[in-house]
C-alpha cells in the first residue's frame, strides 16, 4: 500500500496516460500507414461507400500517421489529439453510418481516448517537456525561497520546478509534519509548491 497517496496517485496517473498514448498512437500509425500503403485500395472503397472523395484518403493517412507519432512520443499530444478526434467522429457519421452497432465500438473508443488526452494532457512521460497550456505558468512565478515557473511536469496541471516557499514551509529548517504537502494556489492546482503572496503561484515541488 502506498505510504504517500498523492505520489501514488500521480504515478498511476502518469502510467495510465502513457498506456493510453501508446494504444492510440499504435492504432493511428497503423491506420495511417495502411491508407498510404498496402491498405489504400480498401480505404478508397470504404471512403467511397461513405460518399467521401478519394483525395481524402492520403490526407487522412498523413494526419493519422503524423498525429499518431506525436501522441505516441508525447510531442504536443493534446493538440494532435484535437485533430485526430475528428477522424473517428467523421467515420461514425459517414462510413459506419447505418451499419451494425458493433461497427461503432472501435471509433467510439478511439474518440474517447482522444478527448481524454485533450482534457488532461499527455502526462509525465513524454518527449516534449516544455509544453504548458496554462497561461499563468508560461511566465516565471516565484515565492520567497521558490524557483522559477518553468513548466516541466504534467501539462494539464502545470507542475513547475523549484522548491517550496518559506511561507509554506512554516520555518526555515524545512517542512513541518502538517505542511509536507502544501496546496498551491492558482495555476498549479495543488500539484506543486505553495501560493505566493496575493494568491499567485509559487511554483515548486510537492
Amino acid at each position: 500500500m502506498c505510504k504517500d497517496l498523492r505520489s501514488c496517485h500521480a504515478g498511476m496517473r502518469a502510467v495510465g496516460l502513457l498506456g493510453l498514448r501508446v494504444a492510440l498512437g499504435i492504432i493511428f500509425i497503423a491506420e495511417g500507414v495502411g491508407k498510404l500503403g498496402p491498405g489504400r485500395e480498401m480505404a478508397l472503397k470504404l471512403f467511397a461507400s461513405g460518399g467521401l472523395p478519394e483525395w481524402l484518403v492520403p490526407l487522412v493517412g498523413v494526419l493519422e500517421l503524423t498525429g499518431g507519432l506525436m501522441v505516441l512520443l508525447g510531442i504536443y499530444a493534446p493538440y494532435a489529439a484535437t485533430w485526430l478526434a475528428l477522424i473517428p467522429l467523421g467515420a461514425m457519421l459517414t462510413v459506419h453510418r447505418g451499419g451494425p452497432a458493433f461497427g461503432y465500438f472501435l471509433p467510439l473508443a478511439v474518440l474517447g481516448g482522444c478527448l481524454a488526452l485533450m482534457g488532461v494532457g499527455a502526462g509525465r512521460y513524454r518527449l516534449v517537456k516544455t509544453e504548458c497550456r496554462c497561461g499563468k505558468c508560461k511566465t516565471s512565478h516565484g515565492a520567497p525561497g521558490g524557483g522559477a515557473g518553468s513548466c516541466s511536469g504534467d501539462d494539464s496541471r502545470c507542475d513547475c520546478a523549484g522548491n517550496c516557499s518559506a511561507a509554506c514551509r512554516g520555518d526555515s529548517a524545512g517542512p513541518t509534519e502538517m505542511n509536507k504537502t502544501c496546496a498551491c494556489q492558482g495555476c498549479c492546482s495543488g500539484q506543486c509548491g505553495c501560493g505566493a503572496k496575493g494568491g499567485g503561484c509559487g511554483c515548486g515541488t510537492k
